[in-house]
Parts: C-alpha cells; sequence; structure tokens
C-alpha cells in the first residue's frame, strides 16, 4: 500500500497562493496539492499569464500533481434558469482553460442540491412531484454538457456530496463510458460517525473501477476533517482495496496545513502498521 503516500496530497485552503501550496507539498513530502479554487484569494482569474506560466513550470520541474476543487452549491447543476446557466458554464469553461494551462489532473465537483421547500404534513413533501422531474431533467442535461465541455482533457470527479440514489443511477452510464470518475470522499461515507452508509458504500465497492480520487480525514462527533487517526473512521477498511484500484490521487482534507502534515504521518502510521501485522 506503500502507492497510496507516493499519491498523497493536501488541500489548499489556508496558503497564501497556488505557488506557495506547491513549494510546501515538495518541502514537506506530499506528492502536490488539491487547490481550493472556490476560494475568494485563491481565484484562479487572479493569476496572469505569467503567473499561471510559472505554476505549470514549478509543477512540472518537481514533478508535482495539481488538482482542482470547484465550487458547490453556488454552480449547481440543478439550475435551469438560462442566464444563471450560462453563468455557471462561463465558470466551468475558464476553470477547464486554467486547468488545461497549468497542467491540473483532475477536476473536482459537487452535483449541487435540489431545493427543498418542507411541508407540514405526514409524510413531509420536500418539493413539488412535477418539479422533481424536472429538476433530474435539468440535472442530466447539465451533466452531459459538462462532460462534453471536459472533453477528456482532465479526469472529471463527482464527489459523493449528497449523491443520492437517482444521481448514482443517472451518472452510471458516464462512468462506463470513461468520460466521468468518482471521487470517493470516505468520512462521507459514514452515518454520523458510526458505520457507513451500507448502501453508498456497496455502490462505492462495485464501481471502484471508476474511483479516481479519494479524500481523506476523520470524524469526531459533530466535526469532520479532523487530523487522520483522531476520530472514528476505520481507514483499513478502504485502504487495502483501494490500493489495488487505479486512484490517481488520496488527498488529505484536514486544515490548516500543519494538520495535514500531521495526518500524512498518521496515515505512514496506519499503512507501516498494516505493513506489520500479519494477515489471519
Amino acid at each position: 500500500m506503500g502507492d497510496i503516500l507516493d499519491k498523497a496530497t493536501y488541500h489548499a485552503v489556508f496558503d497564501g497562493s497556488i505557488l506557495d501550496a506547491l513549494t510546501y507539498a515538495r518541502d514537506n513530502g506530499f506528492a502536490g496539492v488539491q487547490v481550493a479554487v472556490e476560494t475568494p484569494h485563491l481565484r484562479f482569474d487572479l493569476l496572469s499569464s505569467e503567473e499561471r506560466a510559472k505554476v505549470a513550470a514549478f509543477r512540472q520541474a518537481n514533478d508535482l500533481t495539481l488538482s482542482l476543487h470547484g465550487p458547490d452549491d453556488v454552480a449547481s447543476l440543478f439550475e435551469s434558469h438560462p442566464s444563471l446557466v450560462q453563468g455557471i458554464f462561463s465558470y466551468f469553461e475558464d476553470l477547464f482553460a486554467f486547468a488545461e494551462e497549468v497542467g491540473a489532473h483532475i477536476i473536482t465537483f459537487r452535483p449541487g442540491t435540489m431545493p427543498r421547500w418542507g411541508t407540514d404534513t405526514t409524510p413531509r413533501v420536500l418539493r413539488p412531484e412535477e418539479d422533481e422531474q424536472r429538476y433530474m431533467q435539468t440535472f442530466r442535461e447539465n451533466l452531459q454538457r459538462l462532460i462534453d465541455l471536459a472533453g477528456g482533457r482532465f479526469l472529471l470527479c463527482i464527489e459523493n456530496y449528497r449523491l443520492d440514489p437517482p444521481l448514482r443511477d443517472t451518472i452510471q452510464m458516464h462512468l462506463e463510458t470513461g468520460r466521468l470518475a468518482l471521487c470517493w470522499d470516505l468520512p462521507k461515507t459514514y452515518l454520523g460517525c458510526d458505520e457507513p452508509d451500507p448502501k453508498l458504500e456497496q455502490y462505492f465497492w462495485n464501481n471502484l473501477a471508476h474511483v479516481r480520487q479519494v479524500h481523506l480525514h476523520d470524524l469526531r462527533p459533530s466535526q469532520s476533517h479532523c487530523v487522520i487517526g483522531t476520530g472514528t473512521v476505520d481507514f483499513m477498511r478502504f485502504l487495502p482495496r483501494l490500493a489495488a484500484a487505479d486512484v490517481a490521487e488520496y488527498c488529505i482534507e484536514v486544515r490548516p496545513r500543519d494538520k495535514e502534515i500531521e495526518s500524512l504521518k498518521a496515515l505512514k502510521g496506519i499503512l507501516e502498521h498494516a505493513r506489520e501485522t500479519p494477515s489471519t
């Protein structure tokens, strides 16, 4: 499972710049970074052509990987109003061009969420039935458009954040064509802090061949994104099988970055312990 450490990156959020994050990754034993380009101070549009060229050159010269985590609900694929959709895809077009320019190998995105207007009834209804159907049709159309826009220039990964059963069914055909991949955030598989959601976990095992990015952090009561080894996530439940798959990146999503180093050390300890412990 040593291959996991060779692909371990960290989530750059509290960093001065993308170049600063890549430098920190190089100096502290990470394979690269996943940049939170949705943060105002790490917006890619703030970089000049010269600065973008420096990022690309530094990444390549130091053999580092660079992935980008796109926005959340602000770029929801459930949006149907033409003006908002135009803005969303204008953003993605710019993001994809930037990714290609600096040599990013993965762009991770979330599907967005359907709005809810809960009723005071039993059972509770969250939205009009006709809108439920329209939202799903909109999602299918927007997802297809996003995949076409990416055009295979990098790995386009959808994260398991509110990846509900209807969405899983919708994305399946795109996974099988290879034009879309999965980002498996391991703690987001959990129901609370105790056990993973069995159906969601099985969905990922069934689609293991399509998992290209993994997010690592730990869970404590009422808090996620904790230092690895300080919570309830059973990493050895997942890592041996993931190590045998075609995962391109294991991103440690613990902040700030000194906590990422703690997590990297803890991950090394977990893997070393597993290697030294005879299997039964």
